[in-house]
């Protein structure tokens, strides 16, 4: 509102109040602003025309830079986007500052295209050599949508061509996000090793060249024992499997949709870890796994996000002595879409490996729809489990939240089971599904089955069914519903 009123009063020179503000004021507007509001404030007074030159935190999103009109937009080519982008990159990281204030953060979003990646590198390079960046981000996008296989090569190529002839700005890198690329055997290796300072890595339809010999897929290997790396991000790409070797100061990650069998990782040095996802929509190849073969090195957990699509679970239950070491911090645990149809009794054998859980989250799934089904999907099956230890309680679960309840026997039966168990249980959540355009659009915007999956709406039904879930049971347990 503040900078919408100085560009105003711009206009109105003799009503301008805010161009008399001292620099830092007007710097602390254009840093909280995208770049294309930042240049045009610059361009409307020669008193704001150094302060784009000033500005402690910079993000250069090639985004800004395409047209609002979208007839425009679908004609507008990546080289006259680029050549644009390439020359305010130019602009606002060659020129000084009048008083040379570094760049404190710097945040950079361009597409893989030559000719313009040594001119943006040297750029920040520039900056880079100044030693007073905290913080360097390159988000790089594929020049066309949808690359096939052989342009990924391509772009592999051509990031790897970038990135050995500016060095000067890869040294500095602190966060790197990349998309369709196909790299080399040791690629990622020299990236990693190169990077340093490299904290944040995520890597989106990546792959590596198929092994020459064996016409396999490769596995990513990390193992990067000097490196800053705390969090990566391994989603939708073609590698057999993540090999983490070592990774001393990890501490999050995530993997999603891999292609190879399971289980899809394997930890070697990663003592810091304590936040892990896997979201997965099981495939027809990939057999369920034990946790404990997958996270044997991982004993740091303390949080843990398992989406399982709607499909196949593709987590096997184990004896939970076997997790216990694995578990044994680990403090929030959530289980979501799972498919509803399936029996809730399995998941306690993770509560039963975790002592110190506090919060435990649990989505059930209902969608006729199929959103995340394929061709290559894996049967659903039921996983049964009935091992749970008779002299077994949990003391100090808090918190136990299910969205998607509806009124159902199964689901009663497992609440009541969690209330019998967790003797410290504090609170249960009970929350509707959240809505599916496509489920509803199949059904004429009317719920796929009222009388099967029926949420509880009248206050004087939520009120049978929190006696329902404590009856006979001395537990002080707050149950919301809604």
């Amino acid at each position: 509102m503040i900078l919408l009123l100085s560009l105003y009063c711009l206009q109105n020179q003799d009503e301008d109040r805010i161009s008399v503000l001292p620099d830092h004021i007007l710097l602390a507007i254009l840093n909280r602003v995208d770049l294309p509001i930042v240049i045009q404030a610059s361009t409307l007074s020669k008193r704001w025309a150094h302060l784009p030159h000033s500005l402690t935190q910079l993000l250069i999103d090639v985004s800004h830079f395409l047209p609002r009109d979208k007839n425009k937009r679908e004609n507008c080519t990546v080289d006259q986007i680029m050549t644009t982008y390439t020359g305010v990159v130019r602009r606002l990281l060659l020129s000084s500052s009048p008083d040379n204030r570094a760049i404190e953060r710097l945040q950079l979003s361009f597409y893989l295209a030559d000719p313009y990646l040594h001119s943006i590198g040297h750029a920040v390079g520039n900056v880079m050599e100044r030693g007073s960046t905290k913080s360097l981000q390159f988000t790089i996008w594929a020049d066309t949508h949808h690359p096939s296989y052989e342009h990924c090569v391509l772009l592999g190529q051509r990031f790897m061509s970038f990135f050995q002839a500016c060095p000067s700005a890869f040294r500095w890198l602190t966060s790197l996000i990349l998309q369709n690329l196909t790299f080399g055997d040791s690629d990622i290796s020299k990236i990693l090793n190169i990077c340093t300072k490299l904290e944040f890595l995520s890597l989106t339809y990546c792959d590596s060249v198929i092994d020459r010999v064996t016409g396999d897929d490769v596995v990513l290997t990390i193992d990067v024992p000097r490196s800053a790396l705390v969090a990566v991000e391994i989603i939708t790409c073609g590698y057999a499997g993540v090999d983490l070797i070592q990774a001393p100061k990890l501490q999050r990650l995530v993997c999603a949709n891999w292609i190879g069998v399971n289980p899809p990782l394997r930890f070697g040095n990663v003592p810091h870890l304590h936040s892990i996802t896997l979201r997965h929509a099981a495939l027809h190849w990939q057999r369920p796994f034990l946790l404990s073969h997958c996270l044997s090195n991982a004993t740091s957990l303390s949080i843990m996000y398992l989406n399982f699509a709607d499909q196949m679970i593709w987590i096997e239950p184990e004896d939970p002595k076997h997790l216990s070491p694995i578990f044994s911090h680990l403090r929030d645990v959530y289980l979501y879409n799972i498919f509803y149809e399936c029996d809730l009794n399995w998941t306690m054998f993770v509560l039963e490996a975790a002592p110190s859980l506090s919060n435990f989250y649990l989505k059930l799934s209902r969608h006729p729809c199929e959103r995340s089904r394929c061709e290559d999907s894996a049967k659903k099956v039921n996983v049964p489990w009935d091992q749970t230890s008779p002299d077994f309680k949990h003391h100090w679960l808090s918190l136990l939240e299910i969205v998607g309840f509806v009124v159902d026997e199964k689901l009663t039966k497992y609440i009541r089971l969690v209330i019998e168990l967790a003797v410290g249980l504090k609170r249960i959540r009970l929350l509707d599904q959240e809505p599916c355009a496509r489920c509803n659009a199949m059904n004429n915007g009317q719920p796929p089955s009222p009388t099967r999956w029926r949420f509880p709406v009248e206050e004087e039904e939520k009120n049978t069914i929190r006696q329902q879930l404590v009856d006979g049971l001395s537990s002080p347990v707050e149950i919301s519903i809604g």
